[in-house]
């Protein structure tokens, strides 16, 4: 389901959803006052974030610091074996 986005002068910025990409999708009637609105080229979302890491991300957090103790125990590294009869030693 394709989705672009749309600048109207007195609204702001607005999404709308289409069933298909067919059509010329440059212009739309915005859905709260009914003008005109021209779309807005974005990048692509490749990836997503939860809105808690972008909103710290942009905030410039740091990383919590940890004390050794507040890890808790050092877990042992478990070994896995796996039945490869294709590889030799």
């Amino acid at each position: 389901m394709p989705s672009y986005t749309f600048r109207c002068k007195d609204c702001g910025e607005f999404t709308l959803f289409f069933k298909s990409m067919a059509g010329n999708r440059e212009i739309a009637d915005c859905p709260d006052c009914g003008h005109v609105s021209t779309r807005v080229f974005l990048a692509p979302n490749l990836y997503s974030l939860s809105r808690e890491v972008s909103s710290r991300i942009e905030k410039g957090m740091e990383p919590q610091r940890m004390t050794r103790a507040e890890l808790g125990p050092k877990q042992p590294k478990r070994k896995t074996k796996v039945s490869r009869p294709w590889h030799v030693g």
